[in-house]
């Protein structure tokens, strides 16, 4: 057989294979839609009614219309000043897979789906509102190595009904029946909440989002400048855990929402949290200082620092933390290679540096030495800046997959954007628009998931879009819109940057605490103007209303 007839067999079986595996696929898809998909005509109409007090159900009735009457529910709103009545309305009903049980966390969307559990003729609802409150969602499957969390809690999950059912949890699967159902949700005599989207979203909605998420920062910082690092919604609990890069970053966003409004709060709270890190984080490293505690310390500390004593000594807060920024500014610079790379590690013990790389330090460390000579004026600091940044978009950046991955060195286009007056890097630009336009492939439409997801990126409609990296990456796409337009890009190439700028600005006010959910905390007035992990995650980080705040206050900078 010649070589021509063979690649026409081989053509031919591979043309076959796909068609054999696309129609078997299609079918399969088919089947699944139909044996899973929910359906609105077993719905009845019905509502599961609830009264809320400090995020704990108090009372609760099943009706089929909001107007039946509910003596329990009238009883426990006339007993319990400030609860609040709940409307879930069943919208649709569908199976689940309890079989095997590692199947059921994947049966349902996350913020949208409930289960309704039938045993011995009664039936309990577990809806949609109760395992937020129970933060159950997207906790059912971690991947750490991935950073993934995904699927329903179904131990928790089983553990809640098998108390209300008054049996052991093993065993309610095998004798009860499980199924799916999907919630609107309405607050009876509540108007409804003002849709914040692309199109609607004006300069007041970013100001007052800005402001507020500094002001949940501002109450969480104590005495000693230390701010309420994570922090469950829910129940407003303060979580373990704390680091100086996120630390640093929020006293500079804090320092930003300070320039914005002369609040007494927030001017406080952005010094005591600068104090912490000049009085008590700031140590030796070799003849120079740094941010740090332990032995080994990291570049991005020491760069968060330099960029918020910046902020603060420009904004006139505070024109004496102008002094501390070239100790720091000279670590940074011995922590640099000859190609502008940094070593992103010190041993404060053995005096050496490592030269280690991980995300964000270098992209960090480029906009503080820029920052630096925004304010001080040292060459040093400017040739150090621009050393960096070349480094990072130039050979810095040799496949897709590399350490600076397309999707996160969300830092060096804000250090593209602050240099541009000073060293512009046309192919730093070039860099940032290309990101922003992958960015843009990525970016969900409405409609593309079951989620309130249009703004936010991903890759599939599966997964609950996370929130801060929609923050971050938008920092960086203002930085990139702005540098372009003093840089005189087309008119069309902006306008599609500026409306995926909105589109995600619109979605992080959408979801922020402002003011949520409030029947599902405890104390919801301690969580204002808070930004979540995620619409089903409610775990507070600094950094996340760090980002998100910053990203609208770079916004309405751009305005100006």
């Amino acid at each position: 057989m010649d070589a021509a007839r063979a690649t026409a067999m081989t053509l031919r079986v591979l043309t076959w294979t796909l068609l054999v595996w696309a129609g078997v696929t299609g079918l399969a898809c088919f089947a699944v839609s139909r044996a899973f998909a929910l359906r609105a005509d077993g719905a009845s109409g019905r509502i599961v009614a609830s009264v809320w007090s400090h995020g704990q159900i108090i009372a609760r009735a099943v009706v089929t219309d909001a107007a039946e009457p509910a003596p329990a529910l009238d009883a426990a709103l006339a007993s319990n000043p400030g609860a609040t009545r709940v409307d879930e309305r069943i919208v649709g009903e569908g199976p689940v897979v309890t079989r095997p049980i590692a199947a059921l966390p994947m049966s349902l969307v996350p913020g949208r789906d409930g289960l309704e559990v039938t045993l011995d003729g009664r039936t309990e609802y577990l809806t949609p509102d109760e395992l937020l409150a129970r933060q159950a969602y997207d906790r059912g499957i971690n991947v750490a190595a991935l950073g993934l969390t995904a699927g329903l809690d179904a131990e928790l999950a089983l553990a809640i009904l098998a108390e209300r059912f008054g049996v052991p949890v093993t065993g309610l699967l095998d004798r009860a029946k499980v199924r799916r159902f999907r919630v609107l949700r309405s607050i009876p005599g509540a108007s409804p909440p003002r849709v914040i989207t692309a199109e609607t979203m004006t300069d007041e909605d970013v100001r007052s989002g800005a402001i507020a998420a500094g002001r949940f920062l501002a109450r969480g910082v104590d005495a000693e400048g230390r701010f309420r690092y994570l922090v469950d919604a829910p129940t407003n609990r303060t979580l373990s855990g704390y680091d100086w890069p996120r630390h640093a970053g929020a006293t500079y966003f804090l320092a930003q929402v300070a320039a914005l409004l002369d609040d007494a709060r927030i001017n406080w709270a952005t010094l005591r949290a600068a104090s912490q890190l000049r009085d008590h984080a700031m140590v030796e490293c070799g003849d120079n200082r740094c941010i740090g505690s332990d032995r080994i310390v990291d570049v991005g500390s020491t760069a968060l620092a330099v960029i918020a004593f910046a902020e603060i000594a420009k904004t006139k807060l505070d024109p004496a933390y102008s002094l501390v920024v070239p100790g720091l500014t000279a670590f940074l610079r011995a922590q640099q290679r000859s190609d502008g790379e940094f070593m992103h590690e010190y041993d404060r013990s053995e005096r050496r540096r490592i030269d280690v790389q991980f995300l964000y330090y270098s992209g960090e460390a480029a906009l503080a030495l820029s920052r630096a000579h925004s304010l001080l004026h040292d060459p040093a600091d400017l040739d150090a800046a621009r050393r960096a940044l070349a480094r990072l978009v130039g050979p810095g950046w040799s496949f897709f997959g590399s350490r600076y991955y397309f999707g996160e060195e969300h830092w060096t286009c804000q250090a593209t954007d602050d240099l541009w007056d000073r060293a512009p890097n046309a192919q730093a630009l070039d860099f940032c628009l290309r990101w922003q336009a992958f960015g843009h492939k990525l970016q969900y439409e409405a409609g593309e998931t079951p989620f309130d997801a249009e703004g936010a990126y991903g890759l599939g409609p599966l997964l609950t879009p996370r929130l801060t990296p929609v923050g971050s990456r938008s920092e960086a796409g203002i930085a990139t819109l702005d540098a372009a337009r003093r840089a005189g890009s087309p008119a069309s190439e902006l306008s599609t940057l500026e409306l995926q700028m909105r589109s995600s600005l619109a979605l992080l006010l959408r979801h922020q605490f402002r003011p949520g959910l409030r029947h599902l905390l405890v104390e919801p007035d301690a969580v204002e103007g808070a930004m979540p992990a995620s619409e089903v995650d409610w775990q507070l980080r600094i950094d996340f209303a760090q980002h998100t705040g910053s990203a609208l206050v770079r916004w309405l900078s751009l305005g100006r």
